[in-house]
């Protein structure tokens, strides 16, 4: 985890995220300039920090970071980038979580 994550806190019922977002392989295929793929409504997030005033769900997934990393669904439009001291941050609102991963033990 980079070292500046650590370093951030959420506040106001926000988690700190790293976003799934998909890499776009180089395609063969010669598209108009103006041409922008559809982004799916829905992405995977990996959870690094939660707010103290997020609910009871959200505050029980701190105990798991110890033992394995936690998945979750964010509807991709809700996701906040915070760009300071040349660092991206990632944030969601814990009410646009629409669900956890469970990735099993």
């Amino acid at each position: 985890m980079p070292k500046y994550l650590k370093k951030f806190k959420p506040t106001n019922r926000h988690l700190l995220i790293v976003p799934h977002f998909r890499e776009d392989q180089d395609s063969q295929v010669l598209l108009p300039e103006d041409y922008k793929p559809s982004e799916e409504k829905y992405i995977s997030a990996t959870v690094v920090e939660i707010a103290n005033d997020c609910k009871s769900i959200f505050r029980e997934l701190k105990h798991d970071f110890l033992r394995k990393s936690c998945d979750i669904i964010v509807h991709r439009s809700m996701i906040e980038e915070i760009n300071y001291d040349n660092k991206n941050f990632f944030l969601v609102l814990e009410n646009h979580v629409v669900g956890i991963l469970d990735i099993g033990e």
